[in-house]
């Protein structure tokens, strides 16, 4: 597999050592897609306080620290990583440390993979809501649809990110999708090795995503296209009406 990217990523480097395939090319260029109409239909929600229970998808983001388990943390933020054609969930546990001998404080994460590690810190129960249900809900979707439809082996959605407020103040989170992303930032490599990460990419994008010898696959064009804040309108003009 040959990949083009600016910036490297943790199983990079096995193309060394292996060898590279120049008949799949990755082009690895990270597209960010804020806007909840623009992602995969799964990612919607209703644009309302109660909407964490119209998609038991979403649910997952409504994870809270249980104060009784967690000492150490003050705040926890979930995510999804899409790897080829699976779901892995995630965890960001956040604390604070003091940096330096002025007492000023600092921002670090520690970031569990598995529900069974994630759950010593976490309340399991809230109104309307288990965890637990909405982590086996995920563990059985069958994800290959989003993967065919953004045209990437990996892509993350972060619950932490794109966070808003709504005109009555109320904090609403719309969450952020990441196509291609660089899978070192999310420590990935606790779930899946260096060898095995590129073997999987590289069979994903030659098998269920291949389209031809010496083809790159990138991200489809819509995407592309909304990342730049362009619409279905921006080269032709818009019907009048009659």
């Amino acid at each position: 597999m040959y990949i083009i990217s600016k910036n490297k990523d943790y199983y990079d480097g096995v193309a060394g050592s292996t060898g590279i395939d120049k008949t799949i090319v990755y082009e690895r260029y990270p597209v960010e897609i804020d806007n909840q109409i623009k992602m995969p239909k799964i990612f919607h929600h209703k644009n309302t306080w109660q909407y964490r229970y119209d998609n038991q998808f979403l649910n997952i983001r409504y994870s809270e620290l249980d104060s009784k388990k967690s000492k150490k943390y003050n705040n926890v933020h979930s995510f999804i990583v899409g790897f080829c054609g699976k779901l892995y969930l995630g965890w960001k546990f956040h604390y604070t440390v003091k940096a330096d001998r002025l007492g000023l404080e600092k921002i670090k994460t520690d970031i569990v993979y598995g529900y069974d590690n994630a759950k010593k810190y976490l309340r399991e129960k809230h109104w309307k809501h288990n965890l637990e249900d909405d982590v086996n809900f995920i563990k059985s979707y069958d994800p290959i649809n989003i993967f065919r439809e953004i045209n990437a082996p990996v892509f993350i959605y972060d619950n932490e990110s794109n966070l808003n407020f709504s005109n009555n103040g109320q904090l609403l989170n719309y969450g952020l999708l990441i196509i291609n992303p660089l899978l070192k930032d999310y420590e990935f490599y606790k779930v899946v090795d260096t060898f095995q990460a590129f073997q999987e990419i590289q069979m994903f994008l030659g098998g269920v995503l291949g389209r031809g010898e010496k083809e790159i696959i990138q991200v489809a064009d819509k995407y592309k296209i909304e990342q730049h804040g362009f619409d279905k309108w921006s080269f032709r003009k818009e019907p009048k009406s009659k």
